[in-house]
């Protein structure tokens, strides 16, 4: 029970995370300029250091923003105009990051779609988004020549895999002006003259998404201003100049805003050598460990395919700070983790969580550089500030003008977090609704409705407690959302109802199984596997239209019951119960 002294405080009032912070700190300036600018004046006694390790390529910062600035000369060749959206589906990879700054410095817009996105999916962003010119991998699923005629792409950059180690972007003869190898992009930046132009101001910089929660994940709108600001706002909470590691290692891909601005942009403009992870997966574990990171981004599948696949005698004395975001990583599984690193010669590494969303450029807190609590989130980021709201508010509705809704919860009581600053996001791309319901003006702040449950402390720490929504994440680090999975399933003709839990993997840390319940037909349905299997690949009609899962959303196990376990007193499943039956083996696999 706590104290009245303990819970006479109001976050959004008191702002504990600041206290005995500098006013700097507290109200820190976020420059109007784009990202490449920042990083050219962060790095400029710096620019011999070593900037990027992907695979067998490397790049000091000179060889990064040198780069970055041919590949600006060769899409403004082709046509690349401020305000552009262009549409990149790469892996986590050198080309990837280039590609941004360089659209960054045009003043464009940078989307990143899965590198596992099915032809449906790519001609879906390419017409959503309006594309002049679609960037990708040579192993695309979709035909180059029928995207250049079915949509409005007028240019495609193919990265083949047998150069991704290459610096040398005149490698490739010039052959097509409408399908051009990546390595042949130096030929086209030689023809496009170099004149001086100023940076650009508070502009659209990036869309990156939501994990899909409700089937579609949305396309989040961030500005220069809004990644600028979530880098400051994080930087002022874990004083990053007493952070003396020098390698980051992020295992998460780039079309999260972990991945991409969390990790990775995080890594330069902090002035760390970033190693990037294309091929992370349980094979090349030890390869990126090999690598010696000091602090690794990563997530609880993370760890726990870092524990199953390390090479035994492996050194990582060497690793300061293991992050977990994307999911929580709870007080037990990181005593795990911390008995697991003492048995590679680790025994100073923090393993830490952090929290935050697509709309608050995947940051809100931080355990990095604040003393650590093992059972929270880390330290709201000074700058920001946060509100605790009733949980049960429907987060369908707007909150802005309704009086009296909202009531603020104070120290240690528990609700859903909102945070307000200038790193929240302009806005969902093309949704208007869906931007209204997320934010809210409350005493003159807009804030976001994250749909983290929790509580925050008087020291300013947030502790997480629960999401609005399920879900787990693979080994290659994709989140699958058990509820959008089940709500597909229970569209499919001659299923009734349906539950889907997360079960332990071997090979892919969890995969999932549906129990289902079947409409009162009289008769069972034959092949039920291959039968959901067929409708989740080739589509399921919902009230949204023709729906489809990918491969490794789909359950590799259904079980028919005859009716759901439920919470007592309730009507709500009881998925616990069944995690509980598999583990007793009540169900055989």
């Amino acid at each position: 029970m706590q104290t009245e002294r303990e819970l006479s405080g109001y976050p959004s009032i008191d702002l504990p995370q600041s206290r005995g912070s500098k006013l700097f700190e507290r109200k820190p300036f976020v420059p109007n300029v784009d990202i490449v600018t920042i990083l050219k004046l962060l790095s400029r006694k710096t620019r011999n250091n070593p900037a990027i390790d992907c695979d067998n390529l490397k790049a000091t910062y000179q060889e990064l923003i040198d780069d970055s600035h041919t590949l600006y000369l060769a899409f403004k060749r082709i046509g690349i105009k401020k305000g552009d959206i262009i549409t990149i589906s790469l892996p986590s990879n050198y080309q990837a990051i280039v590609s941004f700054l360089a659209l960054n410095e045009l003043g464009a817009v940078t989307t990143f779609i899965d590198t596992y996105s099915s032809e449906e999916d790519i001609y879906h962003y390419l017409d959503m988004y309006n594309s002049p010119v679609f960037i990708c991998f040579s192993d695309l699923k979709a035909d180059c020549t029928e995207i250049l005629k079915k949509s409005n792409v007028k240019h495609i950059v193919k990265l083949s895999e047998n150069l991704v180690d290459s610096r040398d972007f005149c490698m490739v003869e010039r052959v097509s002006d409408e399908i051009i190898d990546f390595h042949s992009l130096g030929l086209y930046a030689k023809e496009q003259k170099d004149t001086f132009h100023l940076p650009n101001g508070n502009i659209d910089s990036m869309i990156l998404y939501t994990s899909g929660s409700t089937g579609q994940p949305k396309a989040v709108v961030l500005t220069n201003k809004n990644i600028l600001a979530a880098q400051i706002y994080a930087g002022k909470t874990s004083h990053t100049e007493n952070i003396h590691a020098t390698k980051t290692m992020t295992c998460v891909p780039l079309r999260y805003p972990y991945g991409m601005v969390t990790s990775l942009l995080t890594s330069l403009l902090w002035g760390k050598e970033a190693i990037m992870t294309p091929r992370w997966d349980s094979d090349t574990v030890g390869y990126y460990y090999g690598k010696k990171p000091n602090i690794v981004f990563g997530s609880p599948a993370v760890l726990d395919v870092t524990m199953r696949f390390l090479p035994d005698k492996m050194d990582l004395s060497q690793i300061s700070h293991f992050i977990s975001g994307g999911d929580f990583m709870t007080e037990k599984h990181a005593e795990i983790g911390y008995d697991f690193f003492k048995m590679h010669n680790c025994t100073d590494v923090e393993i830490g969580n952090g929290c935050g969303n697509a709309e608050t450029v995947s940051i809100g807190s931080t355990p990095v550089g604040v003393p650590l609590k093992q059972s929270t989130a880390g330290k709201v980021l000074v700058g920001s500030i946060p509100l605790i709201i009733d949980k049960t508010l429907d987060d369908k509705n707007e909150l802005s003008g309704a009086k009296g809704i909202i009531k603020e919860k104070r120290y240690y009581e528990e609700g859903e977090l909102c945070i307000s600053g200038k790193h929240v996001f302009k806005e969902y791309f093309d949704e208007p609704d869906k931007t209204r319901i997320a934010k809210f003006k409350y005493h003159g702040k807009e804030f976001f409705r994250t749909g983290t449950i929790g509580y925050i402390d008087e020291d300013g720490y947030f502790t997480p407690t629960g999401r609005k929504s399920r879900f787990y994440i693979r080994s290659t680090g994709h989140k699958v959302y058990m509820d959008n999975v089940q709500r597909l399933i229970s569209c499919i003709p001659g299923i009734a109802d349906c539950a889907v839990v997360k079960v332990v993997d071997d090979d892919e840390l969890y995969i999932n199984w549906a129990f289902v319940t079947l409409q009162k037909s009289g008769k069972r349905i034959q092949n039920l596997e291959e039968k959901i299997c067929y409708y989740c690949s080739n589509g399921i009609q919902t009230t949204n239209g023709v729906e489809t899962l990918k491969e490794y959303e789909i359950p590799r196990k259904v079980i028919v019951v005859d009716s759901l376990p439920t919470v007592p007193g309730t009507e709500k499943i009881d998925y616990k119960r069944l995690e509980e039956q598999i583990e007793e083996g009540s169900w055989s696999a």
